[in-house]
């Protein structure tokens, strides 16, 4: 979820939010504290890192960590 600051004649708390789906496939495994932000897909059997957080889409069978995310590697 974002804000919107755009316009500079209404005050920022009064302008809205927007938002980009998030889509999490089949048997992912998302470790405590991680963050993933909007508009980004986990691909099916991909594991995201503790605290990790997560800016772009994943492949599927992906292992993901990291501030932002790297890919640590393939589960195939």
């Amino acid at each position: 979820m974002g804000h919107n600051i755009t316009r500079t004649d209404i005050p920022m708390n009064m302008q809205g939010e927007f938002h980009k789906e998030i889509t999490i496939a089949d048997d992912v495994w998302i470790s405590y504290g991680a963050t993933i932000l909007d508009g980004v897909s986990i691909g099916r059997g991909a594991v995201v890192g503790a605290r990790a957080v997560v800016t772009h889409s994943i492949e599927p069978y992906t292992v993901v960590g990291g501030v932002p995310e790297r890919i640590i590697k393939n589960r195939k």
